[in-house]
Parts: C-alpha cells; structure tokens; sequence
C-alpha cells in the first residue's frame, strides 16, 4: 500500500551549484503548478531563498520520458537587467522563493516531472486543524540530505516524523509548524507531506489523503557544554542538531506563488 502519490515523489528536485566545473548538490526543490486557465497550468520551483541567495545559476536534476536516466539542466537566477528573475517572501522570516519553470521547454525536450497542485494537493494550516489534524500527527519529509543523490534516478530520500506543535500562536509567532524531524544540510526546500490516517480517536476525524503541508528551512540547534573534570571550567561548546525542524505552513508558499504567478503574468 502506497502512502505518498508517486507524482509528489516525482516532483522533487535535488539543486545544485557549479564547483569548479562539478555540480555541487547543496539543497531541495519542488515542483507546484497553479492553473493559468481551465485548460493550462504554470508550473513553479519552490524552495528556500537562502539556498537561492548571491548565486547567480542553479542546476536541477530531472528525468528524461520513457528512462530512468536523468539530466542536468541549469536554470539562470537573474534577468537581462541583472536582476533577480524569482520571487521571494516578503516577510523577512520567511524562508521561501518561487520561480517560474517553462512547461513548454520541459514538454520539448521530452523531460519529465511530477508536480503538486498548490491548491488541489496542499492545506495550509488552518485547513488542516479544520481537518482534524493536530501535534501527533505523522508526516513525511522527501529530499536529498548531505548531498545524496542518486546518479541513476532523482528519488528523494524519505524520512518520517511528526507534528510537534501548531498552535495558532505558534504561527504566528514563529511563522513556522514545529516538526520533530531529523532534517540535516541539503533538505533546505524540502516538501513534507502528511501521512494519511484511516483511523482516529473517538470523536475526531481522520484525513485519509497525502497532502502538502510546508517546507522545511532549518533545524532548532542546542548547546552542549564539555566541561574540564581537572578544572571544573568549560572549555568547549558543541552546537548539536535538536530533532526539532522548523517547517513553514502552506499559506506562505502559496503566497510566494502567487507572487510569482503575478510578476510572469505581467510579463506575458
């Protein structure tokens, strides 16, 4: 039994930046789409705007139509002006960026790629309790940790946790969910998704579908303090990774999206 859609898993992208000739793999995107008509969808990379910031180029790995092979494709970052040609949020503590994917290039060149639907396939936070969803409930975290990437296929790696707290005034003061979740260097921009549950506690309901709930942008670190037995003083202090991950709620992607929606409809 499937519990995430092969087409989420399909719509996440390793990115990379140039090294010396080498592609370096240094974070996670993922593929949205938003309807431009009833007939046509415009098609959107999300992820976090530091993984995006001072650089003027990334690369994508997407599969090729009918092979398992993938390729690279490099996507610019800045306009004929100089400028940045993506949108970012504009609340500073926000981590999150959109820029427009060509459907049509992908189409041409026989690439392939799965996309969520930001409205269809996603819920942001107030959809979700309204659902009945709440601290306990399991999600699933799809990118590419410590630059692990396959070289023969674009699968994500798949991690599991769990809601922590998403209270409203953990919101909105935070502008986050807490997750409990392993989340290390390279799954900046990674999409998580809830688990489906086909049974709940009495008098509560169960949301039985994978839907898209945030992106993860960072992790909440503690300090550990080595103390000197001959001395009683402290002599070092280690930054260790928490478990706990910082996770921004739907409701800030779609409103990048529709930045970005908007910045390439006056365009066009």
């Amino acid at each position: 039994m499937a519990l995430i859609p092969q087409f989420y898993m399909d719509s996440v992208v390793s990115i990379g930046i140039n090294n010396n000739g080498k592609i370096k793999w240094i974070g996670t995107g993922f593929i949205v789409s938003k309807a431009k008509d009833e007939k046509r969808v415009w098609l959107y990379l999300v992820t976090n705007k530091h993984v995006l910031k001072n650089k003027t180029s990334i690369w994508i790995r997407l599969s090729k139509e009918g092979d398992s092979k993938t390729e690279e494709i490099e996507i610019p970052l800045l306009d004929q002006d100089n400028k940045s040609n993506y949108s970012v949020h504009p609340d500073s503590e926000v981590d999150i960026a959109a820029i427009f994917i060509n459907g049509q290039y992908l189409t041409e060149n026989k690439y392939s790629t799965g996309f969520m639907d930001i409205y269809n396939n996603a819920m942001t936070s107030e959809e979700l309790r309204n659902s009945g969803v709440s601290e306990g409930n399991l999600a699933y975290m799809l990118g590419y940790p410590m630059g692990l990437v396959n070289v023969k296929s674009k699968n994500p790696i798949c991690r599991m946790g769990c809601i922590a707290r998403m209270s409203n005034e953990q919101i909105e003061d935070t502008k986050n969910i807490l997750m409990d979740i392993q989340n290390f260097p390279g799954n900046s921009g990674s999409p998580v998704v809830l688990k489906p549950e086909f049974t709940s506690i009495t008098g509560t309901e169960a949301l039985s579908r994978s839907v898209l709930i945030g992106i993860i942008h960072s992790y909440i670190p503690y300090e550990d303090v080595l103390i000197s037995r001959q001395t009683g003083e402290m002599v070092e202090i280690r930054t260790e990774n928490s478990g706990l991950a910082n996770m921004h709620p739907v409701e800030f992607i779609r409103d990048v999206v529709n930045m970005e929606y908007e910045s390439k409809n006056k365009e066009s």
